[in-house]
């Protein structure tokens, strides 16, 4: 049985998908399984996938339906047999070491979930003129819940993504992605750390994020921008379920009002009958967010105003009422 399952969601990923792939053959940890979801792409992708199988009997396609990236990452879950998991996104590249080092972090440590740093790279997947790393906030091993402080630090990015880290399977258990968010990994990212024991967090910058113009963070407004406000609605819910410390849950719910109301701005500006519906379904998740909403030391009066403001006040419905707002 391979140590660790890589899953690799792929769609039309063709420019970029053998760089990835070369980079998983050329690790120094061998003991691992790569599963490549192919989530019904439309370019030569698929193709790519199966000569790498051929080529590798480490590497194994699932070829499926287009369902986004949780189905993808769901699907790659259920068949993995590896005892720890490690996501990388099909247009990125993960350096020889980058298994090895986060396999060594965990055991060493006994921890649940290691994390590595990561470099941001141009579309060619070369360094940036200033180098742009993102690091932990210190290295070491620490506690999961300890580490959610975190998420509302200049680092949130390293923690809360999915990729940059190695899992104990048993974390997915009974954990998925939630289908067609695409802010997938702030649904999930919290209950991963507050069922860790342990995580270990590595600076060294062994994961390399490749800036693209077209991929799903860097495109322009649409109602799916407001999966991130549901993402955060739900870690807020989870955070009071598990009556985790008030400090904490005040923090989260800061910044899921703060999202909130950034996105009422945005949207305004590229209102159309989808954004109106999906601004309209938003608004009403939000108010039931506002009985915890007086006590949150983290918002200040003015800020309370305004999400009271935008829970309550009528969406504009068109281009030309947006103007009277």
């Amino acid at each position: 049985m391979p140590a660790i399952s890589v899953i690799i969601p792929v769609y039309n990923m063709g420019p970029w998908l053998r760089n990835c792939l070369e980079s998983v053959l050329a690790q120094t940890f061998t003991s691992f399984e790569c599963i490549l979801v192919d989530d019904g792409s439309t370019d030569d992708s698929p193709q790519i996938c199966d000569h790498y199988a051929k080529k590798d009997d480490r590497f194994r396609v699932i070829h499926k339906t287009n369902g986004g990236l949780s189905s993808a990452r769901n699907a790659g879950l259920d068949d993995a047999a590896g005892e720890y998991i490690a996501f990388v996104d099909s247009d990125d590249v993960i350096l020889p070491d980058y298994l090895k080092v986060l396999y060594e972090a965990l055991h060493q440590n006994d921890a649940d979930m290691s994390i590595c740093g990561v470099e941001d790279v141009t579309e060619s997947c070369q360094s940036l003129p200033s180098p742009a790393l993102t690091q932990p906030t210190k290295e070491g091993c620490f506690g999961g819940d300890e580490l959610l402080y975190e998420f509302y630090s200049p680092s949130s990015t390293y923690y809360t993504v999915a990729w940059n880290k190695l899992y104990s399977a048993h974390l997915w258990k009974d954990l998925r992605y939630p289908n067609g968010l695409i802010h997938e990994d702030d649904a999930v990212a919290h209950r991963l750390f507050h069922e860790s024991r342990a995580v270990a967090c590595v600076a060294r910058p062994l994961y390399r994020y490749r800036l693209r113009s077209g991929s799903i963070c860097r495109t322009g407004f649409s109602p799916a921008r407001f999966d991130g406000v549901t993402a955060l609605v739900m870690r807020c819910r989870y955070l009071a379920q598990n009556q985790l410390p008030k400090d904490l849950q005040s923090k989260a719910l800061a910044a899921c009002w703060r999202r909130y109301l950034s996105l009422c701005a945005q949207a305004r500006q590229a209102l159309t009958p989808a954004v109106y519906d999906r601004w309209h379904v938003e608004q009403m998740r939000m108010c039931t967010l506002l009985a915890p909403l007086p006590a949150c030391r983290e918002l200040s009066l003015r800020e309370k105003a305004s999400c009271l403001l935008w829970s309550a006040r009528p969406l504009p419905h068109t281009n030309t009422e947006k103007g009277k707002e």
